[in-house]
């Protein structure tokens, strides 16, 4: 019985979250290494800007310094909405600078799920690219459903996490 009960829990806790993250090449920590504009999928306004700060901070404790593009300032809802202009304009900063790789993607779930529980759900994409050819070297998806007391940034995080944990990066070399 005990026996029964720990598989079934383990079952359970399994389906809350899925994940595909194949192995990486080595990235090398010293390169440069922008992010670029997430893709917002999501019903929930700024859900990509709020996984990109998360982003940031989790490849910093990987060792990588990152720089972001330069924000946009949104005059309206629809230059809030519209992630057109604000991929334009990065696309045009990406060209002037000295940037080796390229981490994006895409945010297709970042909310409360409706219920009782209010239950936090998240679903990402990432991606590294070159910089100047664009050719995409590695990509990895995960989406998670979090528990009644847990927040969406939380999940996120976990997420993001759980991915970034299939990047194989080479440290920096100190002198």
């Amino acid at each position: 019985m005990k026996r029964t009960l720990l598989l079934l829990s383990a079952c359970v806790l399994s389906a809350c979250s899925s994940y595909q993250v194949p192995d990486s090449p080595a990235f090398s920590a010293a390169e440069t290494w922008a992010i670029m504009p997430m893709a917002n999928h999501s019903n929930t306004p700024l859900a990509a800007e709020k996984a990109e700060q998360l982003l940031a901070t989790q490849l910093y404790a990987k060792g990588i310094n990152t720089v972001r593009y330069p924000t946009v300032q949104a005059t309206d809802l629809q230059s809030i909405l519209d992630d057109g202009a604000k991929q334009q304009q990065a696309q045009a900063w990406l060209a002037t600078q000295p940037i080796q790789y390229v981490i994006t993607g895409s945010v297709e779930e970042w909310h409360y799920k409706s219920g009782l529980d209010g239950e936090p759900a998240v679903g990402i994409t990432l991606e590294v690219k070159s910089a100047r050819n664009g050719q995409t070297y590695w990509r990895a998806s995960g989406s998670r459903g979090g528990w009644g007391r847990e927040s969406v940034s939380g999940t996120g995080q976990i997420v993001i996490e759980e991915l970034l944990d299939g990047l194989t990066v080479t440290p920096r070399q100190n002198n």
